[in-house]
Order: structure tokens, then sequence, then C-alpha cells
């Protein structure tokens, strides 16, 4: 997908997400059953983030495209702001809990760091799957020569003494 339609899906999930809390903030029941809405919300921004900082990286910007970019996230960040002050307003906590959206955010933000933790994980396990493979060819490479060495050295052996017995029938 091109960055531009990326983008433009991202904000379209977005609004899409954002109409739909709003719209049934004061029917639902928990949380839980916007989490799905709230994800997309998360995703479109996050997807928003990484473009605008892939367009400030990149030497020839369309002025046009920057702007787009600051201001749609911009707009989503205004949104996410009213959002959580509906849910903080639907389900409220006393002062010295945490709000809402704020166990909201710190659910979101453990769940993104243990995904990291189990990727690194991953990508370190997988490094030693590799030096591990690379240990064993290694090792059997060097099985292998000595076997070879060890044949041919075989094979000098009987020639000589195939030699010197002939030299001795024929002395």
């Amino acid at each position: 997908m091109e960055p531009i339609t990326t983008a433009l899906a991202a904000v379209s999930a977005a609004s899409s997400a954002i109409s739909f809390i709003k719209a049934r903030v004061n029917d639902v029941q928990s949380v839980s059953e916007l989490s799905g809405q709230i994800s997309t919300l998360f995703s479109a921004q996050k997807v928003l983030n990484e473009k605008r900082n892939e367009q400030a990286g990149v030497g020839d910007i369309s002025f046009r495209g920057s702007i787009d970019a600051v201001l749609e996230a911009k707009r989503l960040n205004e949104e996410m702001q009213q959002i959580s002050q509906l849910i903080n307003m639907r389900w409220p906590k006393p002062a010295n809990q945490p709000s809402t959206w704020q166990e909201i955010l710190n659910h979101h933000n453990e769940a993104l760091r243990q995904q990291k933790a189990a990727r690194q994980a991953a990508m370190r396990e997988k490094a030693r799957k590799s030096q591990e493979l690379e240990e064993t060819l290694k090792a059997v490479a060097l099985i292998a020569f000595v076997i070879v060495v060890a044949l041919v050295l075989f094979v000098f052996m009987f020639a000589a003494i195939a030699r010197s017995a002939m030299d001795e029938i024929v002395l």
C-alpha cells in the first residue's frame, strides 16, 4: 500500500471508530464493549505518526502532504482527548485512582511493551539458533576434513606398503 493510501485508510478507520464511540459510549455496559474501536484509534494514531515521521525523513517532501499529516494527527489527538473525557465521565474513578482512560492507556502501553519484548526475544532466539547452526556446520566440516585426511593417509600408507612389497619381490 502506498503511504498516502495507508494514511487515508487510517484516517477513515479512526473517523469510523470515533463516530461509533461517541454514539455508543452511554449505551454500553463496560469499556470492553468499546475496546475494538479504541484499539482502532490507537492503531490509526500509530500509522499517522509513522507516516508523518517517514515524511520528515524524506528529502523531497511534498509540502501539502506534510501539512495534511500534521493536521490529521492534531485532529485525531483532539478527538481522542474528547473520547477520553467521555469515557472518564461515563466511568468515573475516585481522585486518588488513575482515570479510566489512563487505565486504558496504561494497559495499551503495557501490551506494546510485551509485544516489543516478545519480538526481541524471538530475534534473540533466532540469532542463537543461527549461531548454533553455524557452529554445527563448522564442526561437521572439521570432522569431514579429518576423515578425508585420514583416508588419504591410509591410501598413501597402503600404496607405500604395496610398493615396498613389490620392490622386495623384484629384488
